[in-house]
Formats: C-alpha cells, sequence, structure tokens
C-alpha cells in the first residue's frame, strides 16, 4: 500500500513567503503604472485648461486700448491712466495663499453721443492660492451697451508659477509690445511644482506698458 505524502509545516511556510512576495510584487507593478497613468492624464488635462486659459487670456490682452470719444472733427484719444500695467516680478509665484496682481489693462470703445455707444472695461488677470482669476468690469458705459462684465473667472488651477517677458515686436512703432506669458502647474496632492506641466503664449499689445504691479 502507497504511503500519502503530505506537505511539511516547512514546506507550507516556504510556499506562503514565496505568495506573499509574488503578491507584494505584482501588487507594486500594478499600483506604478496605475499611478503613472493617474499622473499623465492629469497632466494632459492640465495642460489643456492651461492652453484654453491662455488663448482666452490673449484674445482679453489683445483688446487693450485707450479711451476714445467720436467728435464732429475727429476722434479724441486719452492715453494717460489707460495703460497696460503688469507685475513688476518677471517671475511670479502664484501657489501663495492670498492674491496676486498679475496684469491690469482698460478693453475700451469709442464713445458716441448720438448712438449712445461706447464703454471702457477694466479688466484684471490676479492669482488666488494657485487659481488664475479673471475679473472685466465697467469702468464707464454707454446706455446702448449689451456686452456682459467677468466676475471672479477661474481660468486655470493648480498654477505655481507665471512668467511675464516683455518684447518689442515693431522698432519703428511708439507703443506696444509683445507679452510672453508662460505658466506652470504644480501637484495638487504634494503642491509641488512640476515644470513638466507647462503652456505658453504671446500677446501683441498696442498701448504702452509699464511694470507697476
Amino acid at each position: 500500500m502507497k504511503k500519502k505524502h503530505a506537505f511539511t509545516v516547512t514546506e507550507m511556510s516556504i510556499a506562503a513567503i514565496l505568495l506573499v512576495l509574488v503578491c507584494g510584487a505584482s501588487y507594486k507593478i500594478f499600483f506604478g503604472v496605475s499611478r503613472s497613468f493617474q499622473r499623465s492624464t492629469k497632466s494632459l488635462a492640465m495642460q489643456n485648461e492651461m492652453r484654453n486659459g491662455l488663448n482666452f487670456i490673449r484674445e482679453e490682452m489683445q483688446r487693450a486700448s485707450y479711451r476714445s470719444e467720436v467728435r464732429i472733427n475727429g476722434t479724441g484719444i486719452k492715453e494717460d491712466g489707460y495703460e497696460f500695467r503688469i507685475s513688476k516680478e518677471s517671475d511670479i509665484n502664484t501657489s501663495d495663499s492670498g492674491e496676486k496682481k498679475i496684469a491690469n489693462w482698460f478693453i475700451c470703445k469709442p464713445f458716441n453721443k448720438s448712438t449712445k455707444t461706447g464703454y471702457v472695461f477694466e479688466a484684471t488677470l490676479s492669482s488666488k492660492s494657485g487659481n488664475i482669476v479673471y475679473n472685466r468690469i465697467y469702468k464707464e458705459k454707454g446706455s446702448s451697451e449689451t456686452e456682459e462684465p467677468i466676475v471672479n473667472k477661474v481660468l486655470m488651477k493648480g498654477i505655481g508659477k507665471i512668467s511675464l517677458l516683455v518684447e518689442a515686436y515693431d522698432s519703428g512703432a511708439e507703443d506696444g509690445c509683445m507679452l510672453n506669458i508662460a505658466t506652470y502647474g504644480y501637484d495638487n496632492v504634494a503642491n509641488q511644482p512640476d515644470l513638466h506641466t507647462s503652456a505658453q503664449t504671446g500677446a501683441k499689445i498696442d498701448v504702452k506698458m509699464k511694470k507697476e504691479l
């Protein structure tokens, strides 16, 4: 009669240890792949948000203009007090708590008494604890104007830094410049800058610019 072979305690212990090691290694591999996928997805979503936000900012900045009024003998233009103002810092840390102004400008449509049209919007781009916020508020308004103001519109989230670079685009022009803007995202969990998540754009500004904020 054949004897039945049974596993010894030692063999079962070794098998259990090997199983734990295999399961642990598999979990680490799965966790690493999952985390990498989530990070890549998050980075792509953040880049898309930054591109959309920067496109919106560029379009609004390129509307910057002086206050003007249509008159019988021509158009009167007021420049003083309607310059484009940006931060004195070229690199702005936007992840800090509190609010920081990045840029301030005016969007103007010529006033016309006969048609009761014309307006002056004051536009402000600022950061609030990593969020880039835009406001466009009426400073003056003709009675026939219908364009809506914008209040506390969040354009981007999780931004750690914004860089501003001013360049001349036409050496013969008295006013105007090219404002290059770059944004850098950060990890919302670790609150660490991630320079691999970035986007940039350039806005052609047709009014005088001052570094005053």
